[in-house]
């Protein structure tokens, strides 16, 4: 059974971790509920995501801001 360490620490069991798809630096999130404390993996768009002027996760080629403008409107067309 996991213990608390004197640092705050809690070991999150092996089993756990492959199920929710865990990996080493994911995100956490705890809330307190009663007496019980919940602890969820913080999920990210890292489509939505921009560092250094690119999207983060995207593979595709390079596009102008007036290709994406382009492709905009068109889809604003087709769903007309």
């Amino acid at each position: 059974m996991p213990t608390l360490s004197i640092h705050g620490d809690v070991h999150i069991p092996d089993n756990l971790i492959h199920a929710l798809g865990l990996k080493s630096g994911a995100e956490l999130a705890f809330e307190r509920q009663g007496d019980a404390i919940i602890m969820r993996p913080v999920k990210t768009n890292k489509i939505s995501q921009v560092k250094d002027g690119k999207i983060l996760g995207y593979t595709g080629p390079t596009v102008t801001l007036d290709d994406m403008d382009d492709a905009i409107a068109k889809g604003a067309m087709q769903s007309l």
